[in-house]
């Protein structure tokens, strides 16, 4: 077939923040009325602040009605359509759209400033959307939970198990867990327990970061600067844990992490910690849990959704950090996303590699992470998909 498969790692989606209230229990109604405009005139603010309103004003007027694909089912079958994407992974969304979760059950999902009770009424409240959503058309969305994991385990397990049974394929969590334990906890151990059992992917996603002064010159370029750390924290604290030693089918993703300039060097730094040098070796015996090199655990139980696509420097570190653990992604609806100009950016960025490296990071990749209907995308693509004819060079 002269057309490629392509599933995306990186979509989001939510509703207009009014309408969450729909799917939030009614006894957080109350708090919910209170809170929605003044969070949508901050969030109105915030964009003013920092000179996005503009961007964003001209934004929204370039791409119109396709920004309500983020919650309309036929317009983002459309885009999907246009894009030439069969299916995509689905995250919670954030600022620019104005459709986050409320209660600060967004992309984010940070730990502090908020109510624990309040961001897992808002996570409980996106999930049981989104599984409305997903079964809409539950070939082309691969739908992740959310799970504010780091204060009660029992509810993790719940909210799991229910949104398995929902035919949601994987669960997002938060990377920062400032005030509560880390991911290497053996607290954490029946809930890797479960979603390996379930055989539900792990994601994480940039977007967390600790509390910016926002008031203060060069936050921007702060967060811009080290949010790759941040999102690949859970990544060492897993591996030098030894959860993957103990849970070797257990799948992890890390989504819009800047992989092409921080994974060869995390992967090569982790490697020289675990070989104990005289340097680290007073420390202790810090990594007698492991019988793998930490980039082996990573070769074998994690992979990296790129929407940031690689130009002809960054394929290089994506051949390094190995072709087999890249999933690429559009990133629709936002706009440092592919759309709506995927084919273009497509072929600027891979156009020229060989066609089955092309068609792992496409879609090989995520075949082996979620549980699909392979011969039904497949047939999908056979209408939609990019045409390998248009890769054979790369574009000028």
């Amino acid at each position: 077939m002269d057309r490629y498969l392509v599933i995306s790692s990186d979509g989001h989606a939510g509703l207009p923040p009014e309408q969450y209230r729909n799917y939030l229990e009614s006894k957080y109604h109350a708090e919910f009325d209170e809170r929605v405009q003044r969070e949508i005139v901050a969030r109105e603010e915030h964009e003013k602040r920092f000179l996005l309103d503009d961007f964003n004003t001209k934004w929204r007027a370039r791409v119109g009605e396709g920004l309500a694909g983020a919650w309309d089912p036929e317009i983002r079958n459309r885009v999907l359509d246009g894009d030439g994407v069969a299916a995509e992974v689905l995250f919670p969304d954030g600022i620019t759209e104005r459709n986050a979760p409320p209660f600060g059950a967004d992309v984010g999902l940070r730990p502090f400033g908020i109510d624990p009770e309040l961001q897992w009424a808002g996570a409980r409240a996106h999930n049981r959307w989104l599984a409305e959503f997903c079964s809409d058309d539950p070939l082309r969305r691969i739908g992740l939970a959310v799970i504010p994991a780091l204060y009660d385990i029992e509810q993790n397990l719940r909210e799991i198990r229910w949104a398995h049974e929902a035919g949601l394929k994987g669960v997002f969590m938060p990377i920062i867990t400032e005030g509560y334990a880390m991911y290497n906890h053996r607290k954490y151990y029946p809930m890797w327990d479960l979603l390996q059992e379930l055989n539900m992917s792990v994601h994480f996603h940039s977007g967390g970061a600790p509390a910016y002064d926002t008031t203060q010159p060069g936050w921007i370029g702060t967060y811009l600067s080290e949010y790759a750390f941040w999102l690949t924290r859970p990544m060492w604290s897993m591996i030098f844990g030894g959860v993957f030693e103990l849970y070797p089918r257990l799948k992890v993703c890390f989504t819009e992490a800047g992989g092409e300039f921080w994974f060869p060097w995390v992967l090569e730094l982790m490697d020289i910690r675990a070989s104990v040098k005289h340097t680290s070796g007073k420390l202790g015996d810090y990594n007698s849990n492991l019988t793998m090199k930490p980039s082996e655990y990573f070769a074998r139980n994690m992979w990296i959704g790129c929407s940031a696509l690689p130009d002809e420097e960054t394929t290089e570190a994506y051949y390094k950090i190995g072709i087999d653990r890249i999933m690429w992604g559009t990133d629709y609806p936002h706009p440092e996303g592919t759309w709506p100009a995927t084919l273009e950016k497509m072929l600027a960025s891979l156009g020229g590699l060989p066609e089955t490296d092309i068609q792992k990071m496409f879609a090989g990749n995520a075949l082996q992470v979620f549980d699909l209907d392979e011969d039904a995308l497949w047939e999908l693509a056979s209408r939609i998909g990019p045409r390998k004819s248009q890769f054979e060079k790369r574009a000028a």
